[in-house]
């Protein structure tokens, strides 16, 4: 009978999910999963001692690393868009829109638009804008909801509050039962009843106690993160798993300009022959060296030059920046072409499947940002704004008993153009001629309103047809509305 070999004092290699004993591969414990965790952490136990420290990683990050910069911008650019989120007001009456309604809440919210913070600084866009990065880079925000006569005409405004300014390290047991972790208050079943909020920030004075906080009822503060545990209670930085790889990348990038300056440069070392002269050790410092490039240095008698000539970096250099961003990419949840800006190997194929997946990532994030932030702020909005009789229809205030109504609202988030317009735009057509897709779902799926779409092409028709003096029908054929209706039974 032959006999196998074993090289090595390892154990057995292990195949696919088991082991020798049946258990999985990744339970065992060896010199090569050492490091390896072996013991789960709680969402308690990764808050205490994690958070503080990927925070400020996070927000080093944010300020010095190329692509965690790139990575916000497409956040902000994607999510937010420059229009920012579109609140349409969709208030109807008897089972019809009420225009008079929708145009009073438009109107209204974006004059509230205008000062909707609490110190004047930002504009509604500016909080959205600001909101979203606090939430990329400390991986939480919170806001404040203020309501009463000292905040606007509406007697709505908010407060933007740092996160570091909620003591993560406050935590302790209450009389009533309450606990409080990471500096929010809790019932025993885990609802927030109030936030721990420090009267300024305490690294302003150089110094990191919290004994002064003020404790704000939980129905003020709208707390904003994505939890990936259950039971968390504060938010981690989206850069968490990727800040180690861009911190390598970047002591390398670093590391490698240095060098290549450093080669590009004349450098080398003196060195005395000791046939010839005697060296003491202070000797070395009198040689006079220019490193300019182009210029050539004469030695003293007994001194040679021994050249230094570094060759890194080289074609390894490449690609481990490309090998690295692809890893940066994968855990931001982007492509490698939309966070490098290398498209020397995008076609249209290639993109198209890299730019979808990352739409609906950008889709995700604007729906459970319209569900946690927009939507609050605008239903409660409205609430006050209708209890004081801020908006108006003419003389008329909105009427009370129909706030459920006016709170009402569509959100449409920033949109794409086609990868491909032509074909995306024919593969619509022939969706709407199967009824398989709406003309609205499609407006929509774009980032428009329907009513108000339709309203500004009857709109261009009426003022093509006046202008011009032709019939309707042949206006919107002018348009590309419809194919036929021009005069004499011409066709477009």
């Amino acid at each position: 009978m032959p006999t196998v070999k074993r090289f090595g004092g390892g154990r057995n290699l292990k195949r696919g999910m088991g082991s020798a004993t049946g258990a999985f591969a990744a339970a065992d414990t060896d010199r090569l999963t050492a490091s390896w965790a072996t013991t789960p952490m709680s969402p308690y136990e990764l808050v205490e001692r994690n958070l503080q420290i990927v925070c400020a990683r996070g927000r080093e990050a944010a300020r010095n690393k190329p692509h965690a910069k790139k990575f916000l911008r497409l956040c902000i650019t994607n999510v937010v868009g420059h229009k920012g989120m579109k609140i349409s007001p969709s208030v109807s009456y008897d089972g019809k829109p009420d225009t008079p309604a929708r145009n009073a809440l438009k109107d209204a919210l974006t004059e509230w638009g205008k000062d909707p913070e609490v110190t004047g600084l930002y504009s509604w866009h500016d909080v959205e804008k600001l909101v979203l990065r606090t939430v990329v880079t400390d991986g939480e925000c919170f806001v404040r909801e203020l309501r009463g006569k000292d905040f606007g005409k509406y007697r709505y405004q908010l407060q933007l509050i740092d996160p570091t300014r909620i003591p993560v390290n406050l935590k302790k047991e209450l009389p009533n039962g309450n606990r409080v972790f990471a500096g929010i208050e809790y019932t025993p079943y885990g609802r927030p009843v109030a936030y721990y909020v420090a009267n300024e920030d305490p690294h302003y004075y150089g110094t990191t106690s919290y004994q002064k906080a003020d404790r704000i009822p939980a129905e003020e503060i709208i707390h904003l993160f994505v939890p990936e545990m259950i039971g968390q209670k504060r938010g981690f930085s989206w850069l968490a798993g990727s800040l180690p790889h861009m911190h390598n990348l970047d002591g390398y990038t670093h590391a490698s300009l240095i060098n290549a300056r450093v080669g590009a440069s004349k450098m080398g070392i003196v060195e005395a022959d000791p046939e010839y002269i005697e060296v003491e050790d202070d000797d070395a410092d009198d040689i006079p060296m220019d490193a300019e490039p182009g210029t050539i240095d004469i030695l003293p008698p007994g001194y040679k030059f021994t050249k230094w000539d570094p060759q890194f970096p080289q074609g390894e250099y490449q690609q481990f920046i490309t090998t690295n961003l692809h890893i940066i990419a994968a855990d931001l949840g982007v492509s490698y072409a939309s966070l490098s800006g290398d498209l020397s190997q995008v076609n249209f194929s290639s993109i198209r499947a890299g730019v979808l997946p990352e739409q609906d990532f950008w889709m995700d994030v604007q729906e459970w940002l319209t569900h946690r932030f927009y939507s609050v702020v605008y239903r409660n909005w409205v609430e006050q704004a209708v209890l004081h009789k801020a908006i108006r229809i003419g003389t008329s205030p909105l009427r009370l008993e129909r706030i459920d109504q006016y709170e009402q609202a569509k959100y449409n988030g920033r949109r794409w153009k086609y990868v491909d317009p032509v074909k995306e735009v024919n593969a619509e057509r022939l969706q709407h001629k199967s009824m398989l897709k709406s003309i609205s779902q499609s407006i929509r799926e774009n980032g428009g309103e329907p009513e108000e779409v339709f309203k500004e092409i009857a709109e261009d028709v009426e003022r093509i047809a006046t202008e011009i003096d032709i019939p309707k029908e042949a206006a919107a054929a002018l348009l590309g509305i419809i194919s036929k209706g021009l005069p004499d039974g011409k066709t477009s």
